[in-house]
């Protein structure tokens, strides 16, 4: 027998040798159950990976963004750093605090999007919208919460804001994922019937107004809280801070408009 082929057979050999050794009494050995336990983190991890890179793949969003059906109407105006929706005069003032890539938002909108709609077109409320951006660093390529809430004032300035706000909370960017971009959120202006104002509104910049919005808005709501804290969404009626976990808590405002 050759060289090679003695080498082989040792390697045969060694081989068997450790299969033996690994099936032991019917039990592996440590070694080969930690080289088990390496490979199946392994691929556990690159499992994790390949689900969130898919998650997050812009096949996950459509290629334009869904026109949200239209609801009641009311009176809609861009005061400063704000969008109010429904009439001055309206008995009771409430002011959501909202960010568009926020989940928890897009479940507040999902609740009780209806009945604000409708207090405000019946003069039972005055809605004020507060485009805030604290997600920023969620979105990839980062900024989108800045984008949209920048998109969401010129939506006001061109009067098209409700259909345009619905729409971009009924299909939601996921988090950590793509968002829409710039020309999507101008599709929707236009598919909305808004003019050559939109664009210029969003050319003209919109980044000071939406950080401005948010900074008022973070020193204004951590005001209220014992905490001192600042999340979206957030809800002050008639500028007390009122707690959104509470499902009667919208009833509760409106009744106050009745008396």
């Amino acid at each position: 027998m050759g060289g090679a082929e003695r080498g082989q057979a040792k390697r045969k050999q060694q081989a068997a040798q450790g299969v033996t050794a690994a099936r032991g009494n019917g039990r592996p050995s440590r070694g080969v159950v930690a080289a088990v336990a390496i490979i199946v983190a392994l691929a556990m991890v690159a499992g994790l990976g390949l689900w969130l890179q898919n998650r997050n793949s812009p096949a996950d969003l459509p290629a334009a963004i869904p026109v949200a059906a239209a609801g009641p109407e009311y009176p809609v105006v861009l005061q400063g750093d704000t969008v109010v929706a429904g009439r001055a005069q309206a008995p009771v003032t409430i002011d959501i605090y909202e960010d568009f890539l926020c989940p928890g938002c897009a479940e507040f909108e999902k609740l009780y999007h209806q009945q604000l709609a409708q207090a405000a077109a019946d003069g039972m409320a005055r809605v004020v919208y507060h485009p805030v951006a604290i997600l920023d660093d969620h979105s990839e390529p980062a900024g989108y919460s800045t984008l949209a809430a920048g998109a969401a004032f010129c939506a006001a300035q061109v009067g098209i804001f409700p259909q345009f706000h619905n729409s971009l909370f009924a299909t939601q960017p996921a988090e950590d994922g793509p968002g829409w971009t710039s020309a999507q959120l101008h599709q929707l202006a236009r598919d909305l019937g808004a003019g050559d104002g939109f664009a210029g509104c969003m050319q003209a910049g919109t980044d000071r107004r939406v950080a401005a919005s948010t900074q008022i808005a973070r020193l204004f709501v951590s005001g209220l809280r014992t905490d001192g804290r600042f999340g979206t969404p957030s809800v002050v009626v008639n500028g007390t801070l009122i707690d959104i976990g509470d499902p009667g808590w919208l009833d509760q405002a409106l009744s106050r408009a009745q008396r």
